[in-house]
């Protein structure tokens, strides 16, 4: 898919795969390490902000606080529930192969 990152002149376009998953998050996409370095980028999760080089200069991308604060509530909700039983009905948590030749 091609993306455009950035606005006002101050924006860089690349081309990325994407995975699409069920998952609650208050973020519209998560770039891995393969969509930084397509576009280059230099992210910094401490000040919640990412920079990349394009044509006319430096682009910061910044995060809204709203995001980060809904992401802390939904990592909060999810720790509580790790150390609570669930029922029998839950069985066992299912086994995702990630990387078939490494199956441990």
């Amino acid at each position: 898919m091609d993306v455009e990152f950035g606005n006002e002149g101050l924006s860089r376009k690349t081309t990325m795969k994407f995975t699409v998953i069920r998952a609650p998050s208050p973020y519209s996409v998560i770039l891995g390490r393969s969509g930084l370095k397509a576009l280059r980028a230099i992210p910094s999760t401490i000040h919640a902000m990412m920079k990349f080089t394009t044509p006319e200069g430096i682009a910061t991308l910044v995060t809204r606080s709203i995001v980060i604060s809904e992401c802390r509530k939904l990592e909060d909700k999810q720790t509580m529930g790790d150390g609570e039983t669930g029922s029998e009905e839950d069985g066992p948590p299912e086994e995702v192969m990630v990387n078939p030749a490494h199956p441990d």
